[in-house]
């Protein structure tokens, strides 16, 4: 029996042609929307590709079909790490499963600086004054007199970093181990508290581990300056929501830029809806035209050696 590559229809539409021109022997099967796969479909599958628009809605049909097919030995993912229990489940039974660090970075990095522009520079407030068509003005800061701290110095920490370079901020990164090849001054975890403590505007850019797990809570976000500003573009449950939405509702916090959530969809009775300084966007801060080519053009590279060298 040949190697089958599962995709989903819309990927398919986009790489059948280029996965061809290097693996003709590879047959593509698609995934539609609505569509079973019978059992003998499932038992071919031996390589499959979670491409960027399985989110959010079919990624949870996608991942079923993969834990379904028992001959399944390499899987790439668009997303940048694996942090979800599911890829573990295949890592147990031996698949190869690949990611794509840093291929959603620059645009999850623009949405950052999106929704700092906008807090900073009082967006909110234009928006509800233009609906009342109230001529008010108001007094502002430049970003150039903030500081800035970043903690989570991966791939868009980092890029994070460099956009904000150019407004002149300062910026303090935190990671564990600083590096020294960061694009900002980076100190190690140990001095978290004291960029927490001394910053305007807080960024979080952490992965989700046991260390992570709510590791901004009450404690943190009472250290943080009063009307600071947290941007969460990490995973939600780094984050202690509800001590968040506590301390945004007594004004100690000046504001929230959130893309990322402890439960996801946001359920529509979460107070966040309704806040006027807060920016909610559905876990999409990366998901642009250019980020989804740079996770196509990762899988065709690593589809590419994985044809040369198969995995076992």
């Amino acid at each position: 029996m040949g190697n089958v590559l599962l995709m989903t229809d819309t990927a398919a539409a986009s790489l059948r042609d280029t996965v061809s021109s290097f693996a003709p022997h590879l047959q593509i099967l698609e995934l539609v929307d609505g569509v079973e796969l019978s059992e003998d479909q499932l038992e071919s599958i031996t390589h499959a590709f979670f491409s960027a628009d399985c989110w959010p809605d079919r990624s949870t049909p996608f991942l079923k079909t993969c834990l379904a097919a028992p001959r399944l030995k390499w899987l790439q993912s668009a997303s940048a790490g694996g942090d979800h229990p599911v890829f573990g489940r295949f890592q147990d039974r031996g698949v190869e499963v690949l990611f794509t660090p840093g291929g959603s970075a620059p645009s999850i990095a623009q949405t950052v600086m999106m929704m700092l522009l906008a807090l900073v520079r009082g967006l909110p407030e234009l928006l509800d004054a233009q609906q009342r068509r109230a001529w008010e003005v108001r007094s502002t800061v430049d970003v150039g007199d903030l500081r800035v701290g970043i903690i989570g110095m991966g791939s868009i920490g980092a890029e994070v970093a460099k956009l904000l370079a150019v407004t002149g901020a300062e910026v303090i990164g935190v990671r564990r181990t600083p590096r020294g090849d960061e694009p900002c001054e980076t100190w190690p975890e140990s001095r978290r508290d004291e960029v927490l403590s001394t910053s305007d505007v807080v960024v979080l850019c952490m992965p989700l581990t046991d260390e992570t797990h709510h590791s901004i809570g009450d404690r943190e976000f009472g250290l943080m300056r009063q009307g600071s500003i947290i941007i969460n573009v990490g995973r939600g449950n780094c984050v202690n929501e509800e001590a968040m939405i506590a301390h945004l509702q007594s004004g100690h916090l000046g504001g929230a830029g959130l893309d990322v959530f402890a439960v996801e969809p946001l359920p529509e009775e979460s107070p966040l809806w309704s806040m006027p300084r807060v920016i909610v966007s559905p876990h999409s801060s990366g998901t642009t035209d250019r980020s989804i080519r740079r996770t196509e053009d990762a899988f065709i590279e690593n589809l590419r050696t994985e044809v040369k060298s198969p995995s076992k």
